[in-house]
């Protein structure tokens, strides 16, 4: 059965794509929740937003991700989506 929804890579890299939503996420309330309104909640947005996207370009291309056909590359997709409108929020003020 090869039907590219059946390989554990596959499924792995889908799982490390949320847990690094789920990280972003949370950091960005922890930063929200330590300095409610203050521009270093803001700041470490950012900057945990940067770090975020950067490490799913780095799980694209370690699971050598080639199209977003496929479970992998749909969960980077849709981590990356997530992790940029998370960060509108902050970006905006």
């Amino acid at each position: 059965m090869d039907d590219g929804y059946s390989e554990w890579h596959d499924w792995a890299g889908a799982a490390w794509a949320l847990v690094v939503w789920a990280a972003h996420f949370s950091a960005l309330w922890g930063a929200s929740s330590v300095w409610p309104g203050q521009p270093a909640a803001r700041w470490a947005a950012l900057a945990v937003t940067a770090v975020a996207l950067g490490a799913l370009a780095w799980l694209w291309r370690a699971r050598r991700v080639r199209t977003p056909r496929s479970i992998a590359g749909l969960a980077v997709a849709f981590s990356g989506i997530s992790i940029v409108l998370g960060a509108v929020p902050a970006a905006v003020g």
